[in-house]
């Protein structure tokens, strides 16, 4: 039985998409024969006109009428295979696209049966018309359509009707939902499809679903000038995906409704954790705005969960991505990019928060595409034991006997579906001004049961691999069909969801085709951000090398910036500038206090004092190297380790031994973060993209040689003993003139 039609009155944006349909294919060749049929009866006078004749045809076709038609709901999403008689619903909308109102309008309910997964194709017009019991089409009249108008549709009818039979042939039928004019021109359409029974004759398919868990990344290593120092989220929609509605916790809930093997970031367990003590949110006027609603409560509720199930030793099909997930194909075509790379492959997941226990990590190129320098670049990392994953639309094909193969450059390598896989990516988003007509995941949900019905016909005993997209979003609908057809009886079933470690027991083998890709078909990462990651990494590790061991750390934040997550999204940029500065800044809370005075030695030696400066919470352990421009005329010595505790200055004292006299010579004393001066490991690192402008790490004191020579001392004893003499001699005369006087008198 058809429904009646309804109007909803939706206004949409017009769209330049028009559809040539096999009828108007037939008619253009007639008329091609026909003008061909001229030209042989009128000469070639009748022959020049053909190529107007035929762009008009073209030109009238392409202006038919075009009609967008999304599908809202399939009910069931499975038909029940004991009774034919049960009823099948469909229903969705339908929009004009054009400027002009429509007429006489049928929206038609065809059917195709599929054999292969190559075959599935889209909405042609060409499918079987669907016939009701009494024997009549099943199709809905539309008199009048407004332009940019959207109206609904709905067919209500059994499943024998449906599939054309009380006894309907096994296997995958495509739905079309067509929409024609009076004429019969098909004007447009959507499909979906419908299983039943695939697995009489045949064995079910086996599938490792991957499940990743991957969120946004949001902390930037800011935290509040507080004793509290709650960390500062640069976007709120990195708090939100931890929310009860949020992205993570829905693929945490849906994870756990079927047999998936987790691929996680253990950076997304480490930022709920941060979270759930409180946060801020920075604003764009640079102001600070605590979290509002139950942000923090949310956090702590996803981390609780996800870190018991994660982490505990019953949960064997886990496995981690590098922490922070960096998007190793940016890194391996970038300058800079191998050592940024090298270092983040061996980042390890905070203890505090945990990982999966799989000690194997797996590297997984956006996309699961990588050309040659992706995949040496990987190599040149030297990960231990490290899993490659790589994605493929061949893999199944009936010569793969294996998903596990062996490559040149990574001799452990899982490669998956890529036609499967896409499954799950997000929906096409509509043209702009135009409404989206189909229901999130419907026509996914159905597509998953199709695809996984046709494989089961083309079973080789080997475990096909689907890897979603690694931001992916669950939606209902498609989970929904997931867990039903994964709880189908074990005379219906026709698809068993598989551990990954099932295909990696076998050894490796030689893939009948490469996987490897001759260009990536997204953009790597803006240069800049690379640049300032490289950096940014470089002084973080400066810093937090010399600071005490226990001192609380986040080592991923300079690696935030290139985490795949930013590839084909806004925003990286700026997250980078802000991680940057927030580095930047942190590594300037340990300097040495500039000395601009000229300090004067007298002697051969002495003590020339610095002072180390140490602003951040916790004591830092830091190597001073001290020489002079010219070491002959003024040597120093090394001071060696030195500790200044939080918070404070600490004077250090550098001996020097002078070897000139009354020149000014320049002692330098440079921090470095570790005895061997020769390694480069200054506190400021001198091989920076963009130098730092404040070189705060070193220090220059003029000293000024003052020291006193043989010549010099000789004359000084000289004089000394001369004035000596002088007032001797002048003591001695003035006794002789006492005395002379008391003579005369004892004479006369």
């Amino acid at each position: 039985m058809v429904s009646k039609f309804t109007w909803r009155g939706v206004a949409v944006g017009p769209t330049t998409i028009r559809r040539v349909t096999s009828r108007a294919c037939r008619a253009l060749l007639a008329l091609a024969l026909f003008l061909g049929a001229g030209s042989l009866t009128s000469g070639g006078a009748r022959a020049a006109d053909a190529p107007a004749a035929e762009s008009s045809a073209v030109k009238s076709s392409v202006a038919k009428p075009s009609v967008a038609v999304g599908i809202g709901a399939v009910t069931p999403q499975i038909p029940d295979f004991s009774d034919v008689n049960k009823p099948m619903d469909f229903s969705g909308q339908l929009a004009n696209t054009t400027s002009a109102a429509m007429k006489n309008l049928v929206v038609e309910l065809r059917r195709t049966r599929v054999q292969a997964r190559s075959d599935m194709g889209s909405a042609d017009g060409e499918g079987s018309r669907v016939y009701t019991a009494a024997g009549k089409q099943v199709k809905l009249p539309i008199p009048s359509l407004d332009a940019h108008a959207v109206t609904g549709w709905q067919f209500h009818l059994t499943e024998a009707e449906l599939l054309g039979g009380k006894k309907p042939r096994s296997g995958v039928y495509a739905v079309d939902i067509d929409i024609t004019d009076s004429d019969g021109d098909f004007l447009g359409g959507q499909r979906t499809y419908v299983v039943w029974k695939p697995v009489t004759d045949t064995k079910e398919a086996r599938v490792a679903l991957l499940w990743p868990v991957v969120g946004m990344p949001g902390l930037t290593g800011q935290k509040t000038a507080n004793d509290a120092a709650a960390p500062i989220v640069s976007d709120p929609q990195a708090a939100a995906q931890f929310a009860p509605q949020g992205r993570l916790s829905q693929i945490f809930q849906d994870g756990q409704r079927f047999p998936v093997n987790w691929i996680l970031d253990p950076d997304v367990l480490y930022t709920a954790n941060r979270l759930s003590s409180g946060y801020f949110v920075a604003s764009p006027d640079g102001s600070l705005k605590p979290e509002g609603g139950n942000g923090a409560l949310d956090a702590k509720g996803w981390y609780d969960a996800a870190h018991q199930l994660f982490t505990a030793s019953a949960t064997q099909n886990c496995w981690n991505l590098p922490y922070a997930d960096p998007d190793v194909t940016t890194l391996a075509h970038s300058q800079g990019g191998q050592p940024l790379l090298n270092a983040a492959v061996k980042l390890q997941a905070p203890v505090t928060t945990g990982a999966c226990r799989k000690p194997q990590t797996i590297a997984w190129p956006a996309g699961g595409q990588a050309d040659t320098a992706t995949m040496k670049a990987l190599q040149a990392a030297g990960v231990s034991d490290q899993l490659t994953l790589l994605s493929s639309n061949v893999v199944s094909s009936t010569a793969w006997k294996s998903a596990h193969v062996a490559l040149p450059e990574s001799p452990n390598t899982v490669v998956y579906d890529t036609y499967l896989s896409n499954v799950f990516a997000d929906q096409a988003p509509p043209p702009a001004g135009q409404p989206q007509l189909s229901t999130p995941g419907v026509l996914a949900a159905q597509e998953w049961l199709a695809q996984t019905a046709l494989l089961a016909g083309d079973y080789t005993d080997r475990v096909l691999v689907v890897a979603p997209p690694r931001d992916f979003t669950p939606t209902a609908p498609l989970a929904d069909a997931i867990e039903k057809a994964e709880k189908m009886g074990p005379n219906d079933k026709w698809v068993g969801l598989q551990d990954l470690g099932k295909v990696l027991d076998p050894k490796a083998a030689a893939p009948p085709a490469s996987p490897l890709v001759a260009k990536i078909d997204s953009p790597n990462l803006p240069v800049a951000v690379v640049k300032s990651a490289s950096d940014g990494q470089k002084l973080y590790h400066a810093l937090h090398s010399i600071m005490d061991p226990n001192h609380e750390r986040d080592d991923a934040v300079p690696f935030r910036p290139v985490a795949t997550w930013w590839r084909g999204r806004p925003g990286a940029a700026a997250f980078s500038g802000v991680v940057y500065n927030t580095v930047v800044q942190e590594h300037g809370l340990v300097s040495i206090a500039k000395q601009r005075q000229t300090l004067t030695l007298s002697g051969k030696s002495g003590m020339v004092p610095i002072t180390i400066v140490n602003k951040t919470n916790s004591a830092v352990h830091v190597f001073v190297q001290a020489h002079s421009e010219q070491s002959v005329k003024l040597k120093a010595t090394d001071p060696g380790l030195q500790t200044v505790t939080s918070g404070t200055t600490a004077t250090v004292r550098i001996r020097v031994e002078a070897q000139g006299n009354g020149q000014t010579v320049k002692l330098m004393a440079t921090l470095y973060t570790c005895d061997d001066f020769s390694s480069g490991c200054t506190y400021y690192p001198g091989d920076l993209f963009t130098p730092l402008k404040s070189e705060d790490g070193a220090v220059e004191i003029p000293v000024k040689v003052s020291r006193i020579g043989i010549i010099a001392l000789g004359l000084m004893i000289g004089s000394g003993i001369l004035l000596i003499a002088l007032i001797g001699l002048r003591v001695y005369r003035a006794k002789r003139a006492q005395h002379a006087p008391a003579q005369d008198t004892m004479a006369s």
